[in-house]
């Protein structure tokens, strides 16, 4: 028998794990083994033994973490302290929406409302049982002030979505000075700032309680699994650019050969937040100006962003001795480049009756759910790491006019494909309530039941545009292999210079556009040149969006750009795009 023993005073562990033996009517006390050093004033909720693995769920500061360590049962000695190594498992470092997350999303130009109302239904962000628990008590809130509530308080809404649009900050009203008769606009902004924020943290306290943890368990596959209130989450393994994002994040060295990371990861530390912003705000457009040279491209945005004055003196010189002492920089980019851009090739090979056998079965919503949100962060880790060698760009602007162009372009290209698939992972798929008494079946049961007072919607994930674009199998790969071969399939990462869009990233474009996402298609559209492909696809947007004199004009333009020598003139990418 296996128990646990809290030690909450304790200033090196959060207990000890006690294993009894039977002897006859009695428990004779075996092995000891004192659990690690991060489960200091921590939790334990659960803990389980698979094989030779003991596991254990944590509640600190209220994170989920497993730590498992290998703990062979017959080499230990008796009445001996077992000592080994904890392995800890933690969920990927999410941005919360804090107060000063929320300033820092006002840095740049935008509706206040539209970004916090972005930002709160993200994907991964909030559930949405908490977010409707949340709605339910700022509308209660709203209603008990005095005076007539307003309209959008009693108004049915289709979606979720919809009433936390048109509710949060209804109350809040543009006022006059009674003494000069102007609009006081700056109250009102305070106001309606403040509103949001309120909600948000609404949000937040509901979500806290959603996430904690419940129990551990394993997959079919021997996957284990951490089970939440609201939330299961599935211990995988990291692939390279999450292993740097993770280590060089938690400011934990790495190694050598990873050494350039290391020092672009510092320079965008010293940055400030309003200065990095700004540059990210400027990337779409430096990254559609094919027609000047790049380094003349970043020398301009590195002096509108006034780059270099974030720095002091002391960690200018510090950088640039750094740099200095890496032999082949070129070299170094472009091995930082294939770290963010490029992906193992772990696909086996199977012989043809193989194949015919292993015929891909319909995947569960379990499983491309999972898939999505591994897709998700691992494509956040690279655009992060991508964005230090952006970084790298503008701090050497002076002197890229010696560069070869072709490194230039690569990491612009590479960039563009990830900020593009860091857009669609960022963006909610559709509606997240269903009615659940469409079924007459379903409303006779009730009755039958007396249940009839039970709500009528209920509350389904809220997938990002990712889940949407996924496949329906997989065949044999696993999960890691799923997300690899899918960002591969997209082609969006097989660029090799900004000045060109690929057939993939037109098909990509449109199968956005043919499933109905016109606003994202169009957001990807417009980090893409104008080619005769990406015109064509911007003209069939237009007219599902009803512009179709704007859809005809560029179709019109294009008439001459195909057809037979010698009157085609577009190039074979563009022919083939």
């Amino acid at each position: 028998m296996l128990v646990f023993i809290p030690t909450p005073s304790s200033t090196t562990s959060g207990g000890v794990f006690h294993l009894f033996e039977q002897v006859s009517d009695q428990l004779v006390a075996g092995f000891s083994l004192e659990s690690s050093s991060t489960s200091v004033h921590c939790q334990l909720h659960d803990f389980t033994v698979i094989g030779t693995n003991l596991h254990a769920l944590w509640s600190c500061q209220g994170q989920s973490i497993v730590e498992s360590i290998e703990w062979e049962w017959g080499k230990v000695k008796k009445n001996v302290p077992f000592i080994g190594k904890w392995a800890a498992s933690t969920y990927p470092q999410e941005s919360e929406l804090t107060p000063s997350y929320l300033d820092e999303l006002l840095l740049t130009p935008g509706s206040m409302t539209a970004k916090f109302y972005e930002a709160t239904m993200r994907p991964g962000v909030f559930s949405p049982l908490t977010l409707k628990i949340a709605l339910e008590a700022y509308t209660m809130s709203c209603l008990s002030l005095p005076g007539v509530p307003p309209p959008q308080l009693t108004t049915p809404y289709a979606t979720l979505g919809e009433n936390i649009a048109a509710v949060v900050g209804c109350t809040v009203h543009l006022t006059r000075d009674p003494q000069t008769g102007a609009q006081q606009h700056d109250k009102y902004w305070n106001a309606l700032k403040r509103d949001w924020e309120g909600f948000i943290a609404r949000c937040r306290e509901v979500e806290r309680m959603a996430r904690w943890p419940l129990v551990l368990g394993s997959g079919s596959s021997g996957s284990l699994i951490a089970v939440e209130r609201e939330r299961v989450g599935v211990r995988v393994g990291e692939d390279l650019p999450l292993r740097l994002h993770r280590l060089l994040s938690s400011s934990i060295a790495v190694e050598p050969q990873y050494g350039l990371m290391e020092i672009l990861w510092t320079l965008k530390t010293k940055i400030g937040t309003r200065t990095m912003l700004a540059l990210e705000d400027r990337l779409t457009n430096m990254v559609q100006q094919v027609a000047f040279p790049y380094a003349d491209i970043i020398l301009d945005q590195s002096q509108r962003t006034f780059f270099r004055e974030d720095l002091d003196e002391a960690d200018d010189n510090w950088i640039t001795g750094r740099l200095q002492s890496i032999e082949d920089l070129d070299q170094a980019i472009r091995f930082g480049l294939d770290i963010v851009g490029s992906l193992p090739d772990n696909q086996v090979k199977l012989e043809e009756e193989e194949v015919e056998l292993l015929l891909p079965t319909a995947e569960s919503e379990w499983s491309r759910a999972l898939a999505a949100s591994f897709i998700s962060i691992s494509v956040n880790a690279r655009y992060g790491l991508c964005l230090t060698v952006i970084v790298l760009l503008h701090f050497l602007a002076d002197g890229l006019g010696d560069w070869d162009p072709s490194l230039l372009a690569e990491v612009l290209v590479v960039f563009r494909g990830l900020a593009m698939l860091r857009y669609v992972a960022q963006q909610a798929a559709g509606d997240s309530e269903q009615d659940s008494l469409g079924d007459p079946d379903d409303f006779v049961s009730r009755m039958r039941n007396m249940n009839v007072s039970q709500s009528r919607t209920r509350s389904l994930p809220v997938y990002s545009l990712l889940h949407r674009l996924l496949p329906r199998s997989w065949g044999q790969k696993g999960l890691v292999e799923s997300a690899h071969h899918f960002l591969d399939s997209t082609g969006l990462l097989q660029s090799v210079s900004p000045a060109h869009a690929t057939r993939s990233e037109v098909v990509y474009c449109d199968r956005l556009r043919l499933l109905g996402y016109l606003e994202a298609a169009g957001e990807l559209l417009a980090w893409l040149p104008r080619t005769p492909g990406v015109t064509y696809v911007l003209a069939r947007l237009w007219l599902d969006g009803g512009r179709a004199d704007d859809a005809a004009a560029l179709l019109d333009a294009l008439a001459g750009r195909f057809g037979r020598s010698p009157i085609n003139v577009a190039s074979s990418e563009d022919a083939n795009a």
